[in-house]
């Protein structure tokens, strides 16, 4: 089964991408640099993604199933916007596992649903497509393949769209990042559409460095694939065995930060003529920020961005919530007045 099976219920677009040369050149420049860094784009090749799907089933990263928990209380709720066709524009679709429960919904509330997934790979995209055309007669998907800032630059508003930003993937976008994220999604949403969001809340620092810290060392051997990744692709010389992952809560950036850190000076060849790498005993490669959220938080950055708060829905604990913004006009920023859903 395929995506070309299912005939005009499926469209897709490639944006052009420089994907190989942007690695090569962040690679090097990052590990040469005094503060060291890989960006947290490059941990999802085909095995960190698959180390990544294992990650979510473990007791210790117990986000998805509190996102899910949510989903499938509110899900009807949260669809219930209009009548007629709705649009769902999700970002960092991937499989589209967690968003199935709305796909349900909104079947049941709404006529027709079009489902645009917007993602960097193209090959999730189809797989995840594939799946829901065949499972879901009513919906018609369009799938956008590339960098969420190009992807966003051309997508039409829509009216009666709403956009899905899950798993917590906001979090991995902090400070001036997300702001100018939130704002290219807000360009592609007509006034009034909506915007819900899975976020990670800021709690006792045990619980949030734990789910960061498995005992079983998926979560280690899913950063350390970032620096494989570094030798399969520019044939590099680094000794994955020098490097282990750390992973604590700093209170100034309001994130966990995961890093790999050097455990004896060593210096390493990029590669391809790229120069060597050198570290000290110690030294830090920052490779995930991972953003935890207070409310308040959350209700500045809607009005920064052009939204208002319209529902706010934590879970039993408190540990992780949904936040449902609409968008507003320029003229008409008002007040956060969120709703309750039983």
């Amino acid at each position: 089964m395929n995506v070309a099976d299912f005939g005009d219920r499926y469209r897709e677009r490639v944006w052009e991408n420089h994907f190989a040369e942007d690695f090569e050149r962040d690679v090097a420049a990052g590990l040469r640099a005094t503060n060291k860094s890989i960006p947290s784009k490059y941990l999802y090749d085909a095995l960190g993604s698959a180390l990544f799907e294992a990650i979510v089933l473990l007791p210790e990263y117990d986000l998805p199933r509190r996102e899910n928990a949510l989903l499938e209380r509110h899900a009807s709720r949260i669809v219930d916007r209009s009548n007629g066709r709705l649009r769902l524009l999700e970002l960092g679709s991937g499989s589209s596992q967690k968003t199935r429960t709305l796909i349900g919904a909104a079947i049941e509330r709404h006529e027709s649903v079009e489902y645009t997934a917007i993602d960097i790979s193209l090959e999730a995209v189809r797989d995840a497509a594939a799946q829901l055309l065949d499972r879901y007669p009513q919906v018609e998907v369009r799938a956008l393949a590339g960098d969420y800032f190009q992807v966003l630059g051309e997508v039409a508003p829509q009216p009666a769209t709403l956009a899905l930003f899950l798993g917590s993937n906001l979090g991995n976008y902090p400070g001036e990042r997300g702001v100018a994220l939130l704002r290219a999604l807000r360009g592609a949403l007509a006034p009034s559409d909506a915007l819900l969001l899975g976020v990670d809340v800021r709690k006792d620092r045990e619980s949030m460095e734990r789910a960061y810290n498995d005992s079983i060392g998926v979560t280690a051997a899913f950063s350390k694939n970032v620096l494989a990744r570094v030798n399969r692709d520019l044939g590099a010389e680094i000794d994955l065995q020098n490097f282990n992952h750390l992973a604590r809560f700093d209170e100034g950036t309001g994130s966990v930060e995961s890093y790999l850190v050097a455990d004896r000076a060593a210096a390493y060849s990029l590669g391809g003529g790229r120069g060597a790498a050198n570290f000290a005993a110690g030294e830090r490669i920052h490779i995930e920020s991972s953003h935890k959220f207070t409310r308040e938080e959350l209700r500045e950055l809607a009005a920064a961005c052009g939204f208002v708060e319209r529902a706010y829905l934590p879970d039993g604990e408190a540990a992780f919530a949904l936040a449902l913004w609409e968008r507003a006009d320029d003229a008409d920023r008002r007040a956060p007045a969120s709703a309750h859903f039983e």
